[in-house]
């Protein structure tokens, strides 16, 4: 008994072992995490290969991506992305098109045949929400221009999983039956589709009625332990009922987490189950290393690498170009192209089915895994350092900058005529900050002029006779043109630290007196932006607590004297003082 249980100890016991080397690694030597759990994953993998249950492995992985992809699902908000969806919904599904149509030839071209190479096509053309949207969150970037659109592009790219899990497995097996034809195809074809609509319906049935009765009952009796178990038992019934359909049950997880999404209790399941999923989310990327075995592997490393770059610099020029032909700046399509590189968490999903299925071998699905593994691994620092690198290809490498596409022709007349201002405000960035700032001095007649490189932001002010360049504020030359040499103040809306860096340098080499207000999320980046010479320095959180508090003392009596000086104690606590 002891020794058939030992096998799941150990197992467990090195999958929590290598999160937390992983974790430790990458974070001392300021990587991604994922970098980090992935890669002890697979050292820890193939060290202690015999102390390690694969099934075991398999089964840990699939159900941490399915609790990853409800956790999605309940994040999803179609009113917050209903305008980048619309406009990024038709390139992203192009993008996949296109992707594939340019795998598949290149696969078989390498040697698999037809199968494989339609399964490693399929998954070549997604990419990770897991990644990106994490990598996002931990920058503080989900709010910016290519957040937003990567965002929304992967949101398209993950409802396309759905159509596509209907096809492959009625694919992989009429191919592998060898009597297939074309009425033969189009009613299997049909038969499955008919199945997977009925469980989908019978999800989204569940969701709209039972589910939101059943949790507005659980939530009454305020427990949260059993409000928990009905969550998540709720989870894997949407995936039993996905998989009996011939779907995948990770698939079903992300429906129903769409649809609770729209409940009431939409928050509350989020904040209990999110524990979890973070658990089962690096245990998901421990695993997905683990599952590597090196000694498949080995022989056919140069194809993986090889296929590693035709997939990276494929999707990046696809990418960068439906993105340009959008209409979107040079940066933002440089940034979400790069963003876009690796091969997604569904790559794994697919793989399974086939090795499954029988359409691919162990070591054809070793090749998908590894794949997965290395376009992350290559994808994630690069992503990361996605401004960097473009400004390097301008600056140092002109001939090799992006510039694919002729420029936009609000680009071309960036310095075609001089702007006349002067003791004027320069707002860069005009989302949710910049544009009451700009309302502000609209009000008060002072002259102010907006540096954006969001084309529909610049399209609008345009419209309502608002002064406007369409340009990366970082860029000198549109600071320039913005005329800071002769601007009192220059406000940086924009969140993302690089881009602020490289505003504060170019502000100051411009005009050494210039006064610089700047935002910021992060409490550790004060010090940072002080060094630098920014005179004033907004966290909008810090400023609604500073709201808040007013309020609070007012309604409670406190004098206005007093009010006054706590709020001053508070703002030299949190060193703005």
């Amino acid at each position: 008994m002891i020794s058939s249980s030992l096998p799941l100890f150990t197992t467990l016991f090195l999958i929590l072992f290598a999160s937390l080397a992983g974790g430790l690694i990458a974070k001392s030597l300021r990587l991604p995490l994922i970098l980090g759990y992935i890669a002890v994953g697979v050292l820890v993998g193939n060290l202690f290969s015999s102390a390690i249950d694969p099934t075991l492995i398999g089964h840990i992985a699939e159900s941490g991506v399915t609790l990853l992809l409800f956790t999605l699902g309940v994040e999803f908000s179609f009113q917050r992305l209903k305008k980048i969806l619309g406009t990024v919904s038709w390139a992203a599904t192009l993008q996949m098109l296109l992707s594939f149509c340019v795998f598949l030839p290149i696969f078989l071209s390498l040697g698999f045949s037809f199968l494989p190479a339609l399964f490693i096509a399929i998954a070549a053309s997604l990419s990770s929400t897991a990644v990106v949207v994490r990598l996002l969150s931990e920058r503080g970037e989900m709010e910016t221009i290519p957040g937003e659109v990567l965002t929304g592009w992967l949101i398209v790219q993950d409802l396309a999983v759905i159509p596509i899990m209907m096809m492959i497995p009625t694919i992989g097996s009429i191919y592998m039956s060898g009597s297939a034809s074309i009425v033969m195809t189009v009613s299997l074809l049909g038969v499955n589709l008919i199945k997977a609509a009925i469980a989908i319906g019978a999800i989204i049935f569940l969701g709209k009625t039972g589910v939101p009765w059943i949790l507005n009952k659980i939530a009454a009796l305020g427990s949260r332990e059993i409000f928990l178990v009905t969550v998540i038992g709720l989870v894997f019934l949407s995936g039993t009922v996905a998989y009996m359909a011939g779907l995948s049950a990770a698939l079903g997880a992300f429906i129903a987490g769409i649809l609770v999404a729209e409940t009431s209790q939409n928050h509350a399941i989020f904040a209990e189950v999110r524990p979890l999923r973070d658990l089962f989310a690096v245990v998901f990327f421990v695993s997905l290393g683990m599952a590597l075995p090196a000694a498949i592997l080995l022989p056919v490393l140069p194809t993986i690498l090889l296929m590693t770059v035709l997939i990276f610099m494929v999707k990046a020029i696809i990418v960068y170009l439906l993105s340009r032909f959008l209409g979107y700046h040079k940066k933002t399509a440089f940034i979400v192209a790069l963003g876009l590189t690796q091969m997604s968490e569904f790559g794994f999903i697919i793989a399974r089915v086939g090795l499954t299925q029988g359409a691919l071998s162990e070591q054809q699905y070793a090749i998908i895994v590894a794949l997965v593994f290395v376009t992350i691994m290559v994808s994630s620092p690069l992503f990361a350092k996605a401004q960097n690198i473009f400004y390097f290809l301008r600056k140092k490498v002109p001939f090799l900058y992006p510039n694919f596409l002729p420029e936009k022709q609000s680009e071309k007349e960036l310095f075609e005529k001089e702007i006349p201002l002067k003791d004027h405000v320069v707002i860069c960035g005009y989302g949710r900050v910049g544009k009451y700032v700009g309302r502000a001095l609209a009000m008060a007649g002072i002259p102010f002029i907006v540096v954006d490189y969001d084309h529909t932001t610049v399209k609008i002010l345009r419209e309502k006779n608002i002064q406007v360049i369409y340009g990366d504020p970082a860029d000198m030359d549109v600071l320039d043109f913005a005329q800071v040499d002769f601007a009192k103040a220059v406000v940086i809306a924009i969140p993302d630290r690089h881009t602020q860096e490289m505003v504060i340098a170019n502000a100051q080499t411009l005009n050494k007196s210039i006064k610089i207000i700047c935002r910021t999320h992060h409490e550790a980046d004060q010090l940072r932006l002080r060094t630098l010479g920014v005179q004033t320095i907004v966290q909008p959180e810090f400023e609604a607590a500073l709201s808040i508090s007013h309020k609070l003392l007012t309604q409670f009596g406190v004098t206005a004297e007093d009010i006054e000086g706590k709020i001053s104690r508070l703002k030299i606590e949190h060193g703005l003082g």
